[in-house]
């Protein structure tokens, strides 16, 4: 996504926001759809009249709706000619507000309506949907976490997976989406998230690695460009204990910026009953000192903590 687009869904987001008079966390969904004109309904896959209903738009390249559904995951569809977002009947209740929010965004956007109607979703260039998901996705953040608003709050917060907790349940989000929004919107700090399978349990199928998500924040990915997620995974396992649900682990570990100094980190680890979410948060560069007494041969090595 381009800094144009994201500017302009940026303003898209801030101007319905403003008109339908929703400033202050949490979001008022019921007030948000009201304003843009949309009905929010439950579908269940069982329920042949819901198929019956979108099939004609949701058929890609000939395959069942009800077998795109099964293998995407699909949480929530948009009619756009009936005004209306279906919601999975099976999906949690705190992923409610996100899934409106992003449908509300494909309706927000005026170069999404096309995508919509005809047979454009027969022959559409898969990439083309990507970045119209990631579109829908980041206006659904603007909506969600009221623009700025969010950002002025976490900054104002000390950077742990409590404060972030705290953060979700003031804007009634999951810890998800909350922490990934921390993370790239929050303070201007070396962070990341990553959102990994637990060591005791089993890979889904449709994951390639044991972790889901990495998402770094833009001075994580500038100071530490050769740490990976397998990597960060890899402490994670070393250091969470088994636990069904709730804080499994908090560690520090140490990383080597791209000019090969050493710095500290502070991670939390957090299992929500399907995935451990761990935030890592650097705290502080340790530089390795030498000093040379002339005339002698003696080298004295110490360690420097400093600020980045």
């Amino acid at each position: 996504m381009d800094r144009a687009t994201r500017a302009e869904i940026e303003r898209i987001a801030a101007a319905t926001l403003r008109d339908a008079g929703l400033t202050e966390p949490p979001l008022s969904v019921e007030q948000l759809l009201q304003h843009v004109q949309l009905h929010r309904d439950y579908y269940d896959l069982a329920n042949p009249g819901f198929l019956d209903r979108a099939k004609h738009k949701l058929r890609i390249q000939g395959h069942k709706l009800v077998d795109i559904i099964n293998k995407v995951r699909l949480q929530a569809v948009l009619l756009f000619d009936e005004n209306r977002i279906c919601i999975d009947q099976e999906l949690p209740r705190i992923k409610h507000p996100w899934a409106s929010c992003h449908e509300t965004g494909h309706r927000l956007l005026p170069w999404h309506k096309p995508f919509f109607f005809g047979d454009t979703a027969q022959t559409l260039d898969p990439a083309y949907q990507a970045d119209l998901e990631a579109e829908a996705n980041y206006a659904a953040g603007r909506l969600l976490f009221l623009g700025d608003r969010f950002t002025k709050d976490a900054r104002d917060v000390v950077p742990t997976i409590e404060s972030v907790k705290s953060l979700a349940k003031r804007y009634r989000a999951s810890l998800t989406t909350t922490l990934r929004r921390y993370v790239e919107q929050g303070p201007d700090l070396a962070m990341a998230m990553l959102v990994s399978t637990p060591l005791w349990a089993q890979q889904p199928d449709d994951q390639e690695h044991r972790w889901r998500h990495f998402v770094p924040s833009e001075r994580f990915s500038r100071l530490f460009p050769d740490s990976s997620a397998e990597s960060l995974r890899v402490a994670v396992d070393s250091h969470a204990s088994y636990k069904k649900g709730g804080k499994v682990a908090e560690f520090r570990l140490g990383l080597v910026d791209a000019r090969s100094d050493r710095h500290e980190v502070r991670a939390w680890s957090f299992n929500n009953q399907h995935y451990l979410l761990t935030l890592f948060v650097e705290e502080r560069r340790v530089t390795e000192t030498r000093v040379v007494i002339p005339h002698r041969r003696i080298q004295i090595t110490g360690f420097e903590g400093g600020e980045e």
